[in-house]
């Protein structure tokens, strides 16, 4: 990784900045007269195979929210995948409260962590590595688990965030966040996300991470004698704890995290533009700025019409500038510039080639 930092001469494709600013400087041709297009309907596009495809309306008045930058599926992948652990947990837990020898006032009043005699399952002769190398495993096996978890879960609040940014410049001219600034350009976020979501995952993750490693833990008894640790067979041995209250805390607290972003994916969208994501054509796509605006990628920009035709049924054009934007207008026609007009009523009177 650090060869590659260090060799890297070309410019970084990191951000979504990164990728506007690339295509504002050298637009994509392939992605001309597309300026409305979507992630969401670039993969179910069925027009590639024409050069210009019919203008589409602009539908500015449907409410859009966080949780249409991220797919049903991979909502639904999220969700399994972070609701399973906790079934899991839930059950262990049952199992510890139904114990017949749980003893729930001294757990309760014993710290997180500590090793409980009624707690600890596994229990094996220790002598070789094995039986400890298997209890090791198994013990720090959750803290792996929650590893691609969190992963998970902070990919759901960056591609909530990126469609939040990305929409903004609808509303205000900004300039784009890079990797490396130029001009008016920005610097990306250190941690991927602002600072008032990057922390709190950060320290909500610290947070359990801490609480499984007490909720479950390698267990090592060894036998002693009047202070002299006592030799021979079964004097040593290795298990794996638990503590129900650590493992108690770790479910309502996962339990909150999932509340918190579903409830965040709830939160609208600060305007009604595409949403591409992280899909490179649909950056592309809204990319194709005026020929006269050669400096549009370090300086600040704002997406919306840059030229419409007087024509009532003329065919307008949506784009990220840094001239004169207007908000696109709810059933309008955009796609390409005013010289599409004809191409629109050809294609309306069923003649389009």
């Amino acid at each position: 990784m650090f060869w590659t930092l260090l060799r890297q001469r070309e410019t970084t494709l990191v951000t979504f900045g990164d990728a506007l600013a690339s295509w504002l400087e050298h637009p994509d041709d392939t992605t001309a007269h597309r300026c409305l297009m979507s992630k969401k309907e670039f993969v179910s596009a069925h027009t590639w195979d024409i050069d210009k495809p019919p203008p589409v309306p602009f539908y500015g008045c449907k409410t859009k929210r966080w949780y249409h930058a991220v797919s049903r599926k991979r909502w639904i992948i999220s969700m399994l995948s972070c609701t399973t652990p906790l079934l899991a947990i839930g059950g262990i837990l049952h199992l510890a409260i139904r114990n017949d020898t749980f003893a729930p006032n001294l757990l309760a009043e014993s710290p997180f962590g500590a090793l409980n005699p009624y707690a600890v399952f596994g229990f094996r002769d220790a002598h070789g590595l094995t039986a400890l190398a298997e209890c090791v495993l198994l013990a720090n096996l959750p803290q792996m688990v929650l590893s691609f978890l969190y992963v998970m879960y902070n990919g759901l609040y960056t591609s909530m965030h990126l469609a939040h940014e990305y929409a903004g410049f609808a509303n205000d001219r900004k300039p784009l966040r890079v990797t490396t600034p130029k001009g008016s350009q920005r610097s990306t976020y250190w941690l991927q996300l602002p600072y008032a979501y990057g922390v709190p995952l950060i320290v909500a993750s610290a947070v359990i991470h801490w609480l499984v490693s007490q909720a479950v833990f390698l267990a090592r008894v060894e036998v002693w004698k009047d202070g002299v640790r006592s030799e021979g067979s079964n004097v040593a041995w290795s298990g794996v704890g638990y503590d129900s209250m650590a493992m108690i805390h770790t479910i309502w607290l996962w339990t909150c995290l999932l509340i918190v972003v579903v409830g965040m994916g709830l939160r609208k969208l600060p305007s009604s533009m595409p949403i591409a994501g992280s899909c490179s054509v649909a950056l592309a796509a809204a990319a194709h700025r005026p020929d006269s605006d050669v400096d549009a990628a370090v300086l600040p920009v704002k997406w919306g019409v840059v030229r419409e035709s007087e024509d009532a049924e003329g065919v307008g054009h949506c784009c990220f500038t840094s001239e004169e934007a207007t908000e696109p207008q709810v059933g309008r026609l955009y796609a390409g510039d005013t010289k599409d007009t004809d191409d629109w009523l050809r294609w309306r009177a069923g003649e389009w080639r």
